[in-house]
């Protein structure tokens, strides 16, 4: 009986790192010269407001997965919407507790996809104030599994390649707040 314990989880170990090579990665950008004033339905979701700092953009997504860099004050996070739904991450941006006033860093999310081309993972990264040394940042990498398209918090962590492995092995299980 342990031999066939231990078969199944050797079969089963060795199928989730099979899975988990299958995956690459699609880079698009999240540089603000790259994307733009939301448009129809998401115009009256994001609407701006100079005065008190907040509004959004909507920076190039993944196939049918937009992405909007979410702005209020100093802080910048990512909604995620498939068309249907909207999705925020601000609640697990601003829990991050790594520094003051975290925002999205200018530059790329990653997206692992499969072989086909589904989006398996989401990883984009966030920049933090140092509470104590003025000028000095601190940033972590956030990642965001689909399962079923739904997004879910997989946490946030300092080295891309934690982020890849995170991202790879999917199996969040904390679902990301629908916006209003």
């Amino acid at each position: 009986m342990k031999k066939l314990i231990l078969a199944l989880v050797l079969f089963f170990s060795g199928a989730a790192v099979f899975s988990a090579e299958s995956l690459s990665s699609v880079y698009t950008s999240t540089k603000s010269k790259d994307c733009k004033r939301p448009a129809g339905i998401y115009k009256k979701l994001y609407p701006i407001d100079d005065e008190y700092g907040y509004g959004a953009e909507e920076c190039p997504g993944y196939k049918n997965m937009k992405v909007f860099a979410v702005y209020d004050d100093s802080r910048v996070w990512i909604d995620l919407s498939d068309g249907v739904n909207t999705w925020s991450t601000m609640k697990e941006v601003y829990n991050a507790n790594f520094g003051h006033f975290p925002a999205l860093r200018e530059g790329v999310a990653e997206w692992r996809v499969t072989k086909s081309g589904e989006a398996k993972a989401l990883i984009f990264r966030v920049d933090a104030q140092d509470p104590d040394i003025i000028g000095k940042t601190h940033s972590r990498l956030f990642v965001i599994s689909f399962d079923k398209g739904v997004p879910k918090y997989c946490g946030n962590v300092k080295t891309n390649e934690e982020a890849v492995k995170i991202a790879d092995r999917g199996n969040c299980t904390i679902k990301l707040d629908l916006t209003e």
